[in-house]
């Protein structure tokens, strides 16, 4: 795959995406209904240790105090009955550079054959992992944060690429499978192995540089204080292959395999380096009744940096995550609960830099509809890990963190 510039990657989803508006502006592609966005302020109480996203050990992405969320604003043309696309704008403050740009991608569908029906997607998109992340700009819709698991994805596995997917319904059973090639998607793992996983609301845009915890001295000879997470380094295409299956009953699974194909020794100037991550992710989504939702996922996999020494290879970690949420709706409202483990295992130089976690992490919120298109949430959180790498800062190793955060969030 050709080196990919992240402003020609820019350039070149907008433009597809407005001229495509312009000739077709008929077709309701700027009509009022294809406009979407959110604006959330809110306010948390925290027992947590200093943030992630301070430079921190702390894995929550919340500041006490009262303060602006995030906002976002959303555009989802439909240029006729077989092209549509999505393109928004994100503000995050604690992000840096707060305003970018999300996802940006154009979809067409085939018409129906007799093998099912095909859609292809282009651009920039995070792969179908997350069964949290429905709402508007890849946001939870019924909570603050989303699960560690989905929250890596966020941060570290939005891809620019190509993607082809297969609809078929066989007797009562509804099949699809989706297959993709992607770049500029390198880095990832980068956060995951120094900072580990963190449950949270945070979601990485196309120019997004993440800060990263104080490393060990044999981490900072190779990584900067800080990782890239949309960038191209080795010329190299990625792929992702998924199936989902529907039965006739209220349930359904899928099934995921992604490897970013990543030249571990790849480096550029600023000392960014590729690495070389796959996982397999594994969901269920089971509706018991029209307001009882219960989710599931598991994820294992593995990410892999740097040269081969006669001891080890230098980054080498193992990292699995797995949760549960259960959603029910109360007319309007909704009532949401999570419990999730997670852990990674280092593989490599642990005796000079440990990069092993273990931990869980329990959830509940209470969506409150005040009027239409104004919501209240309120969210309380205990995260309990163990990072023996906090003893770089004299922290100890096992940490409790507790936060209860309430918001309003006004949408449209």
């Amino acid at each position: 795959m050709a080196r990919l510039n992240l402003w020609s990657v820019r350039a070149f989803a907008l433009t597809l995406l407005c001229g495509a508006g312009a000739a077709h502006a008929e077709s309701g592609a700027f009509s009022p209904e294809a406009f979407h966005g959110l604006a959330e302020v809110g306010g948390a109480a925290s027992s947590a240790e200093k943030s992630w996203l301070d430079g921190g050990y702390g894995k929550t992405g919340v500041d006490p105090g009262l303060h602006l969320n995030q906002a976002a604003i959303e555009w989802k043309p439909n240029f006729n009955f077989a092209v549509s696309g999505l393109v928004y704008l994100q503000y995050q403050p604690k992000v840096s550079p707060s305003f970018d740009i999300g996802e940006a991608y154009l979809k067409a569908k085939a018409p129906p054959t007799v093998l099912g029906r095909l859609s292809i997607r282009g651009g920039v998109f995070y792969p179908p992992v997350s069964q949290e992340h429905e709402g508007v700009a890849w946001t939870t819709p019924d909570m603050l944060t989303g699960s560690a698991l989905n929250s890596w994805i966020g941060e570290e596995v939005k891809v620019a690429g190509v993607e082809a997917t297969l609809q078929r319904a066989l007797g009562g059973h509804d099949i699809e499978v989706n297959a993709a090639v992607f770049g500029t998607n390198d880095t990832s793992g980068t956060l995951l192995t120094f900072r580990g996983w963190s449950p949270h609301g945070v979601r990485s845009g196309m120019s997004t540089k993440f800060p990263l915890p104080p490393m060990s001295a044999f981490a900072r000879r190779f990584q900067p204080r800080d990782t890239v997470p949309f960038l191209e380094l080795d010329d190299r295409a990625g792929y992702y292959a998924r199936i989902a299956w529907r039965p006739p009953a209220p349930v359904s699974f899928s099934a995921i395999h992604y490897d970013n194909a990543g030249n571990r020794t790849a480096v550029d100037t600023d000392k960014q380096w590729a690495w070389e991550t796959r996982f397999t992710n594994l969901g269920m989504t089971w509706e018991p009744s029209e307001t009882t939702k219960v989710i599931a996922q598991a994820m294992t996999g593995e990410t892999i940096m740097g040269y081969r020494s006669p001891v080890a290879q230098w980054f080498d970690m193992g990292f699995r995550s797995a949760f549960v949420l259960a959603s029910h709706q109360l007319g309007e409202d909704a009532l949401s609960a999570r419990a999730e483990w997670f852990d990674t295992d280092d593989r490599s130089f642990v005796t000079v830099d440990n990069n092993n976690e273990k931990g869980w992490a329990l959830t509940a919120a209470w969506r409150h509809r005040l009027i239409p298109h104004a919501d209240v949430l309120v969210e309380a959180q205990h995260i309990a890990s163990d990072r023996p790498s906090r003893a770089i800062v004299r922290e100890s190793a096992k940490q409790n963190e507790s936060v209860l955060q309430v918001a309003l969030r006004l949408s449209f």
